[in-house]
């Protein structure tokens, strides 16, 4: 149980990447949008789906000194009918609080597509469907501290063999701890780098990176994570990554950002990571 709730913690850390907002500018007379469902899912490994449904919000209601703990209130919705659909079986997510859903009572089966459907009494109902993407792991990885005389960074090195055919990859390195806090989970403090395989296609791949915009210490426990994904969530990821500094990406209105999610916003993806936890040394 205790594992659960620190997965969990991570998830929604991994899943509520966000950024600060320049102070608003004094205007008025703005017609405000009106809210809508926002998905966002990812698989645990050992545990299983968990989609996190949250609602938008304007971008003037939020910024740098926003309280994190009333953000969080004001963006879960935790009375939403969530269900799982197969080509012959319909399952039921379990409400795990905080906006979060999961439970399902049924393997996934890579290659195969998914229906997700959430109804509210607020904002109506959403679908997404997704394809289960095959679960590529580390060959090897490694994390150690890095110092450039300057700041003091996170090494990442990993390989990876790579099955024949297109395949995106996503590398998530984020802080592990068994208390982290809302604070924590509200942060851009979750270093994603992206990766396709068109110079190494059908191959073994190795490379090394460094984690920037936050520092790092001897002792500094952290997890890295490996995600075979599809080429429309690599988009999706590719445009937040790129703004990640510079907007609130994911309280307010995402109406950029491409979605599979019809009647709302945000993206439902079928990926199973391979996790390392690394103590940095």
């Amino acid at each position: 149980m205790k594992s659960m709730k620190i997965m969990l913690a991570m998830v929604m850390g991994t899943l509520l990447v966000a950024a600060c907002l320049p102070e608003p500018l004094p205007v008025g007379d703005i017609p405000k949008l009106q809210p809508k469902i926002v998905v966002s899912s990812q698989i645990i490994p050992t545990q299983g789906l968990v989609v996190l449904i949250t609602k938008s919000i304007g971008a003037l209601d939020a910024g740098r000194d926003s309280d994190p703990e009333a953000l969080l209130a004001q963006i879960v919705i935790n009375n939403a009918k969530v269900t799982l659909q197969s080509s012959n079986q319909v399952d039921t997510l379990v409400n795990l609080g905080n906006g979060l859903y999961g439970g399902l009572t049924f393997d996934l089966a890579d290659g195969a597509t998914y229906t997700l459907h959430v109804v509210t009494d607020s904002l109506g109902e959403v679908t997404a469907s997704s394809q289960v993407k095959l679960r590529v792991p580390f060959q090897s990885a490694n994390a150690s501290v890095y110092s450039n005389g300057y700041d003091s960074l996170a090494s990442i090195d990993y390989s990876l063999n790579d099955p024949a055919g297109k395949n995106y990859y996503m590398i998530n390195v984020q802080r592990f701890s068994r208390t982290q806090d809302v604070n924590s989970l509200l942060s851009p403090r979750i270093f994603t780098r992206l990766k396709e395989d068109t110079d190494f296609d059908g191959q073994y791949f190795q490379e090394e990176f460094k984690v920037f915009f936050q520092d790092y210490s001897v002792g500094d426990t952290v997890a890295v994570f490996l995600s075979n994904i599809n080429k429309d969530y690599y988009d999706f990821m590719k445009l937040r990554n790129d703004n990640r500094y510079n907007i609130a990406d994911f309280a307010s209105e995402p109406t950029n950002y491409p979605t599979n999610v019809n009647g709302g916003y945000g993206f439902f993806n079928l990926h199973v990571p391979d996790v390392r936890l690394f103590v940095l040394k």
